[in-house]
């Protein structure tokens, strides 16, 4: 289903402050139908190299990162982008267009008011190539450069390599003991997916300072790595933590076609690349199948690819028609996908904010319950969906009518 806009544009005059670059304004509204309610889209700033990730700082201005330089910007409401902040960490960023290479997602501390630590995932580069890492440091914006401080590296990946692509890196903070879930990609290499001393492939868990949770699943296992939370993974890029439940959801990137949403348990193996609903770009069938005995079966398994990336399980007041919904930014199908899963099975789904015709990369939720989205091109914004006011009719659409992958020519992940 395809949603119907309307195209509010208005004129925003603003003082640009010190240390602030030059603002890339507030440019649109849009109202947009959904299926159970209008919303309202604003686009809050553009001008962004590839952003990838965005965290919401409790004062209502915003971090976002630039995966393909490296930076990170604080955003206000009005547009207004800071120059990068110092200190982040050196990225390894592989040259061409089809890298994914870069920095990654950014979160604050659940503690972030007293201690200020802002974590980042990025590319680490090394004498062998590179690999997926977390470092964090304390954020200080005072004056006219804001920089972090005491920056440290928590978590390295254990193998690098000299590939650009398939790093995973969106990670999420349990709100009960501060434990980092972090995804990392097969770095394009599908066996390494099942090896259980790699973390390639895997959901690893930290303390929120790289040490090992104790009662991690294979801590005590000689044979397995003591970081693995879960293993058997392609490429995720979307992962969060149901506040009512607990539970951690994943969305996963399939080959062609095969996109998954998945429950994630501890110590269990989701079976790439044995398990698999998609085939190889070249058309060549993968695994043995979209269920396999032995692994632990997919929730949900996209028809249509969509290449999801970033997860926020809405839990927020404005959008009380969507509460425990799972809200999935996609690439390919250029919008979010709201699915509503019900004793185990998706029971609604829905392909929102397609008309605007943006690639979502990272999806989040502010204190207000508004939600926050990046878009991923070279030109890339920052959006901030509200409620417009509900509309009284309208039916939950099926899933897509089947497709065979990815659009020809449009990089997927």
């Amino acid at each position: 289903m395809r949603t119907r806009s309307i195209v509010y544009p208005f004129v925003v005059t603003v003082l640009v402050l010190p240390g602030l670059s030059s603002p890339s304004l507030a440019q649109d509204q849009q109202i947009v139908d959904t299926d159970l309610v209008r919303v309202r889209v604003e686009t809050i700033a553009t001008g962004l190299n590839h952003p990838w990730g965005i965290a919401i700082l409790p004062d209502g201005r915003f971090l976002v990162t630039e995966r393909n330089s490296g930076d990170l910007r604080i955003g206000t409401r009005e547009g207004e982008l800071s120059e990068p902040v110092e200190g982040v960490p050196d990225i390894f960023r592989y040259q061409g267009e089809m890298s994914q290479a870069g920095l990654f997602h950014v979160a604050l501390h659940p503690q972030f008011s007293k201690n200020r630590l802002v974590y980042l995932s990025y590319s680490q580069p090394s004498s062998e190539g590179a690999g997926t890492a977390i470092a964090r440091g304390r954020l200080v914006d005072d004056s006219d450069s804001p920089r972090l401080e005491d920056v440290e590296t928590i978590f390295s990946m254990n193998i690098h390599d000299s590939g650009g692509l398939h790093f995973g890196g969106r990670f999420v903070f349990d709100p009960r003991n501060n434990d980092i879930y972090l995804a990392i990609g097969d770095r394009r290499n599908m066996s390494r997916a099942q090896k259980p001393m790699d973390h390639a492939g895997k959901i690893i868990r930290i303390a929120d300072d790289g040490d090992t949770p104790p009662d991690n699943p294979f801590a005590s296992d000689p044979e397995k790595d003591e970081l693995i939370f879960s293993l058997g993974h392609r490429n995720i890029q979307g992962i969060d933590i149901n506040p009512d439940t607990g539970e951690l959801w994943a969305n996963e990137h399939g080959p062609l076609g095969g996109d998954e949403i998945n429950l994630i348990k501890p110590g269990r193996n989701y079976g790439w690349p044995m398990q698999t609903g998609g085939v190889d770009y070249s058309g060549a069938p993968i695994g043995r199948g979209a269920v396999v005995e032995g692994y632990e079966p997919p929730v949900h398994i996209w028809e249509k690819t969509i290449a999801p990336s970033g997860l926020a399980i809405y839990a927020g007041d404005l959008f009380p028609q969507w509460r425990g919904d799972l809200l999935h930014g996609a690439l390919v199908a250029e919008g979010v996908y709201r699915t509503r899963i019900v004793n185990g099975k998706v029971e609604q789904s829905e392909l929102m904010l397609a008309d605007l015709g943006r690639r979502i990369r990272d999806v989040e939720v502010d204190q207000e319950g508004a939600i926050w989205l990046v878009t991923e091109h070279e030109n890339g914004e920052v959006l901030r969906v509200t409620p417009e006011e509900p509309v009284a009719t309208g039916t939950i659409p099926g899933q897509p009518p089947p497709a065979t992958g990815a659009i020809p020519g449009k990089q997927k992940e």
